[in-house]
């Protein structure tokens, strides 16, 4: 039989990132296992309609000592995909879809969300 280790130990202190999220931050939600990374998590953000053709949601993720990485989920009919990007390819990214759409003749707009 698995030994089991309770998950109610004390966290110590925690500083949040301004990003972070409390109702969806890992040092407050527990973790599904104990060996789990407990990840600060910034508000969702969601393009797209799941029902239509495909919805895209982005996070802010990160551990404490670390730069955080922006996570990316995209759903369609054929399934489930994410990446998680450094902030680097985030922009890179971000570069690439607005090329995208002034190729196709549409309006960039602003970047702020």
């Amino acid at each position: 039989m698995a030994t089991v280790t309770p998950t109610n130990k004390p966290a110590g202190i925690v500083n949040h990132p301004s990003w972070c999220a409390p109702d969806r931050c890992g040092h407050l939600v527990p973790p599904l296992m104990t060996e789990m990374t407990r990840y600060h998590r910034g508000a969702t953000r969601r393009i797209g309609d799941a029902r239509a053709g495909g919805m895209v949601v982005a996070y802010i993720i990160g551990v404490d000592a670390r730069t955080p990485l922006i996570a990316l989920h995209a759903t369609c009919r054929a399934g489930i995909g994410w990446a998680e990007l450094p902030l680097t390819q985030a922009t890179q990214l971000i570069e690439r879809l607005s090329g995208l759409v002034v190729e196709a003749g549409g309006d960039t707009g602003s970047h702020s969300g």
